[in-house]
């Protein structure tokens, strides 16, 4: 027990007052440290405001509060002595009077002791008194914020905490409204202490930059900090500063203003303290743990680096907190409410922008923007709106002198790899609503200064009030310059650590965090994480975090979620946008174009050649080559932007809209082919002598080609790759061939095979273009030459008719109703096969 504390429950005993021994000890060491860390700012007309504090932080009734402080503001223990005070008492009064002393100061509290002893609750209690006391005069003064920021690194209370306090009890930091004489020719701007303008946040560097003041004028420097200093939304290394020039440092923006002769820099920013709290997630498959109890909290304005070995679960933990693949236990807030909840109404709050670039390399960068925006954005936004919001996100992102470059791949080059980078970014900034951005390594297979472009980019991307996860095994001091916080996971997704990068190199004892991968061995992953769960980083990055920031339970209310719901592009308009958006590419695609055209064109020439005359044999042709334009053009579409897809499915966009677009514009196109295929083959042949009605014919021709193009579809929706697609053509070709009745007729046919050739599309095909005349031609026996032949005569020779005159095989309705069927019935089981691929 300190002298204190005995001094104080002598005096409760005096005045008849009974209080229990850890309130008695909580208020002692409160009083004390109150009045010590806020040193020569507590006078005695501040006692009304310590009494305060004591009143809010303890169940002290007055008179006992009155005591406690008489005692503790009296001249024996209101302050304490320092090495050099205890070495001249001891000289007064001798080595014995010294050891006595020095025993009584050790028995009380520092504020590291405190926060040890008390935990983190009261830790923020004491915090939030010391502020209070600081601003008993209803303002805080530069020399008080220094021991405040010092006193909250002493109860091991992080930055961002910090800053909320002064917001809290300085009415200028509330108002984002700060001033300051510029009486120096060269000023240092930071957050530390020591610099003549202080902005108290983390997101600052400790000497962010410095204002310098020549003959021609004040010119802003960036002084190597890591952080970006922007001027009017640029970043740059130093500028010169005209009127209404602002610099940007985080959240703060800086204005340099001559008033009555005198500079002045005002200084404006308020920190938005959107939390994202992830509590306790869990993951398991199995008996393989992939998440074990991952508990943080970010604010928005942090850049959380997110790092560990290959299958520490790393893309789990993304997946589970956007929602993707939600964890078996454990909750994820959003300013205390249920971010999955959140998530189901508006899936833009989240933006996730994979490794690999998602952009359509036909089309140019301002037109894929474009067609985002439109997925993206509420229905209501008209054209002009949109286009202003692509002209700010290419501002934003450094990329509107590319806006009408063409995207391109590694086949045929268009903007640069790290241009494509910035592009994939666009699209997820498009809503202002998204609050929480998923980077998968956004520096992969970059050089390094593009990476650290992007890494400088995601920084201002936090600055405008973001939160902003970045996957990445990049750790070199440049991209960890850029980060506010480590997330490093051990094997089976336990955290081993969560804090600034660079506590995070003493709590491992290395002297780079890109050295923090060859130690992780050290220890196991469960040792690990119950290492850091017992430090003072979790104490002080997780713990008071979490107990400032306690979620409430409840999601939105029905009425926002449908307003939200409300706003999101109707199934017609993403119909259209897709449609168009899709049209626009198959055009831009010269290579494919040609092969459209050369298609129908080489087919028919080669079907005069080999038949001059209209046989079986030709009509068979001439529905295969429709089957094939249909399958030939679709077979690959829907592997060819599965990736894109599901990225936009995240969004909102629809199984219908995505479906329909592939059938809208393949199916105009296939049609397209297959009605100059059959005007080429109608005239060059010379089918109408056979009687054949070309309308019926292209109709037939038509159909089937759609027959085609949905069976290619429902393949590539199947398959995962584009090789094993395209593989299948010969697989599903070849059946038809042979089961047509053209190399057999289906009455020499065994049961069996007379049985399976119902099955295959292009027999019904076949029979409904023979059926579109009267009658084709064969070769006659004798001497080689044509002859004419009755289509009932065609029908029996192929089996596909009785030897009754007056049978003539299925009707033309059942055979046009059954490619119908047939082509809906593909197109059915597409749909369901993505919305199933979907789910999954």
């Amino acid at each position: 027990m300190s002298r204190l504390e005995e001094h104080f429950r002598d005096a409760l005993d005096a005045r008849g007052l009974e209080i229990d021994e850890p309130t008695r000890r909580l208020a002692v060491d409160l009083a004390r440290l109150l009045i010590r860390a806020s040193g020569a700012s507590v006078r005695e007309r501040e006692r009304h405001t310590l009494d305060g504090a004591l009143a809010a932080r303890t169940a002290l009734p007055p008179g006992a509060r009155d005591a406690l402080l008489d005692l503790a503001l009296s001249p024996r223990f209101r302050a304490a002595v320092s090495p050099g005070e205890l070495l001249a008492f001891g000289g007064r009064f001798g080595a014995e009077a010294q050891d006595r002393l020095a025993d009584e100061q050790a028995e009380e509290l520092d504020l590291t002791g405190f926060a040890e002893r008390y935990g983190t609750e009261a830790s923020l209690l004491l915090l939030d008194a010391l502020f209070q006391v600081a601003s008993a005069d209803g303002r805080i003064e530069p020399r008080e914020a220094r021991v405040l920021e010092a006193s909250a690194a002493s109860l091991g209370i992080d930055g961002v905490l910090v800053s909320a306090l002064f917001q809290k009890y300085d009415p200028r930091h509330a108002a984002g409204d700060l001033n300051w004489d510029l009486t120096k020719e060269r000023i240092s701007v930071g957050r530390a202490g020591g610099n003549d303008v202080v902005l108290p946040d983390p997101q600052v560097a400790r000497h962010h930059c410095d204002l310098v003041h020549d003959p021609t004028g004040w010119r802003v420097v960036d002084v190597g900090s890591g952080r970006p200093v922007l001027v009017d939304g640029q970043p740059v290394i130093q500028a010169m500063l005209s009127e209404g020039n602002k610099i940007q440092l985080g959240p703060w923006r800086l204005q340099v203003v001559e008033e009555d002769g005198q500079w002045k820099v005002h200084a404006f920013g308020h920190r938005s303290f959107t939390s994202l709290s992830v509590s306790d997630v869990t993951r398991h498959i199995g008996e393989i743990c992939l998440l074990d109890q991952v508990r943080f909290t970010v604010f928005s304005g942090e850049v959380v680096a997110l790092v560990g070995p290959s299958g520490a679960g790393k893309t789990t933990l993304i997946n589970a907190i956007s929602g993707i693949a939600p964890a078996d236990e454990g909750r994820c807030w959003l300013d205390g409410q249920d971010f999955h909840g959140i998530l189901q109404a508006d899936r833009t709050a989240v933006g996730l922008v994979p490794q690999e670039d998602l952009v359509h390399p036909t089309l140019k960068v301002a037109e894929s923007l474009q067609y985002a925006g439109k997925l993206r954005l509420p229905a209501d936004v008209d054209l002009a709106e949109l286009r202003g919001t692509v002209d700010r996100v290419l501002a934003e992102l450094g990329i509107d002198h590319i806006r009408d470059s063409r995207i391109g791949d590694a086949l045929k080059r268009g903007i640069s790899g790290g241009q494509r980078k910035r592009v994939n970014l666009a699209q997820e900034l498009l809503t202002r609503s998204t609050r929480v951005l998923f980077l998968d390594e956004p520096t992969s297979g970059l050089d390094p200064r593009s990476a650290q472009d992007i890494a400088r980019l995601v920084r201002q991307l936090a600055d405008d009030g973001r939160i902003v996860f970045l996957v990445t095994h990049d750790l070199t001091p440049g991209i960890m310059a850029q980060c506010d916080h480590l997330l490093v996971l051990a094997a089976g997704g336990r955290v081993a650590w969560y804090g600034p990068p660079q506590e995070a190199c003493a709590y491992f004892g290395v002297d780079s965090p890109d050295l923090i991968f060859s130690v992780l061995s050290e220890q196991g992953p469960e040792e690990w994480k119950t290492t850091y769960r017992d430090s003072m980083g979790h104490r002080k990055y997780v713990a008071t975090r979490e107990h400032l920031l306690r979620p409430t339970e409840g999601t939105q209310s029905d009425d926002q979620a449908e307003r939200r719901k409300s706003k999101r592009p109707s199934l017609v308009s993403q119909f259209k946008t897709l449609t168009h958006r899709y049209f626009r590419r198959k055009m831009r695609d010269q290579t494919g174009v040609l092969v459209m055209v050369a298609q129908p064109l080489l087919l028919a020439l080669t079907t005069w050649i080999v038949f001059p005359v209209p046989t079986d044999a030709m009509v068979f042709m001439f529905t295969l080559s429709c089957l094939w334009f249909g399958m030939s053009s679709a077979v690959r579409e829907m592997i060819s932007d599965r990736a894109i897809w599901r990225r936009e499915r995240k969004v909102g966009v629809g199984v219908t809209p995505y479906v329909g677009s592939k059938v809208a514009v393949l199916g105009l196109l296939v049609t397209l082919e297959c009605v100059a295929f059959t005007a080429m083959v109608y005239y060059l042949v010379g089918m109408s002598a056979g009687g054949y009605d070309f309308p019926q014919l292209a109709g037939v021709a038509s159909l089937t080609g759609l027959s085609g193009m949905a069976l290619g579809l429902l393949i590539s929706s199947v398959m995962t790759s584009s090789e094993a697609a395209v593989g299948m053509l010969p697989l599903l070709l070849v059946p038809m061939i042979c089961f047509s009745s053209i190399m057999v007729p289906l009455r020499h046919m065994e049961k069996p095979a007379q049985a399976l050739s119902w099955i295959f599309i292009e027999r019904y095909a076949f029979e409904a273009a023979l059926k579109t005349g009267d009658q084709l031609q064969k070769v006659a026996r004798g001497d080689g030459k044509w002859e004419e032949q009755p289509l009932n005569g065609t029908l029996y020779t192929l089996g596909l008719k009785s030897v009754d005159a007056e049978d003539m095989g299925l009707p033309m309705r059942v055979l046009i109703g059954v490619v119908v069927a047939f082509t809906l019935g593909c197109l059915m089981l597409t749909w369901i096969v993505i919305w199933r691929r979907d789910r999954t």
